[in-house]
């Protein structure tokens, strides 16, 4: 709220100056870019971008793309933007006036510093202040990122809720990304067929299909799907530059939170089968009770570290057990 507090503010004092007013200028700087976004230095920004007196709209994001950040985010909110403005060039852009930008720290430390802004990327829009395509509310806004619009198609059906356009992202054919997922089907095809061939799966064993079981239940309920699906990055970093684990939101996920989930709930399931297979076939009650006691002292204190996890996310649940 700060944020678009102080460019509202910058907006109402450069309306009516005149900043801003030429398309064309800021037309030049994206053709200089291949993507077709411009890249901004913080001059070119409060002029062509913030003044409220313009006729064309800006979507512009603020982030940190050098390598000394470390901000994985950032490069992955950067290709989205890139993609969606490569389509947008491709399409002609002849529906509307609409250019897209970048400002990055080190090009805009000083009005990063006085919004405010403790936290990035961000992605802002800028709407035509006057003119065929100005809005209602002519104020910058920020477009909310989620696992939906961090990546291009998500961003680009947003975008085109908003200016009310059809925007559509032009994603890369990856033919490596199709090469190697053939090679691998054809592996697992080509290791089924010797195995139908020489192996009889019903001398497995009920061991080996119960830890295949367990394995393909961990997959499907730690979240590895939906990082398949949305690609997020795989840590976070807090302002400090320090590790983030977990998202702050449901929304939202990192890689490693995968990794951290799927290997509580797998602890969870060595618990119940040890309670379940061996532990009475431990001698002598004394003996049974306490490994029993170890077992199910062990499986409440992981869960009560998934619980946390899960209210970390959650704020308002209101049940936890043992850990806050």
């Amino acid at each position: 709220m700060r944020l678009l507090a102080g460019l509202a503010l910058l907006c109402l004092a450069l309306a009516g100056t005149g900043a801003g007013q030429s398309f064309g200028q800021l037309q030049a700087l994206c053709g200089k870019d291949k993507d077709g976004v411009a890249q901004l230095e913080l001059s070119q920004f409060m002029k062509h971008v913030v003044s409220e007196d313009k006729d064309y709209a800006v979507v512009v994001q603020l982030t940190a793309l050098s390598p000394r950040y470390k901000c994985d985010t950032c490069h992955v909110v950067d290709g989205a933007l890139r993609a969606v403005s490569r389509g947008w060039k491709k399409s002609g852009g002849t529906q509307r006036r609409l250019a897209f930008g970048t400002l990055d720290v080190e090009d805009g430390e000083e009005l990063f510093q006085q919004m405010g802004i403790d936290k990035i990327p961000r992605v802002m829009i800028f709407p035509a202040g006057k003119g065929p395509e100005a809005m209602a509310n002519p104020s910058p806004r920020e477009m909310k990122l989620s696992a939906r619009t961090s990546n291009a198609e998500g961003m680009a059906a947003r975008l085109s809720e908003l200016f009310g356009a059809e925007i559509k992202a032009d994603m890369p054919i990856d033919f490596a990304k199709y090469a190697v997922k053939a090679a691998a089907i054809a592996g697992a095809a080509y290791a089924s067929l010797l195995a139908y061939r020489h192996i009889n799966l019903r001398m497995l064993g009920r061991n080996v299909w119960a830890v295949a079981t367990i394995t393909f239940v961990l997959l499907m309920t730690s979240g590895f799907m939906w990082n398949r699906i949305n690609t997020p990055p795989y840590l976070g970093q807090a302002r400090s530059g320090d590790a983030v684990l977990f998202a702050p939101t449901q929304s939202q996920q990192f890689g490693v939170e995968t990794q951290i989930v799927a290997t509580g709930y797998a602890a969870c399931a060595l618990c119940v089968v040890l309670l379940v297979r061996h532990v009475p076939r431990v001698s002598g009650a004394e003996q049974r009770t306490l490994v029993t006691f170890m077992v199910v002292a062990s499986m409440v204190l992981v869960y009560s570290y998934l619980n946390s996890v899960f209210r970390l996310k959650m704020p308002g649940y209101p049940y936890k057990l043992l850990l806050p």
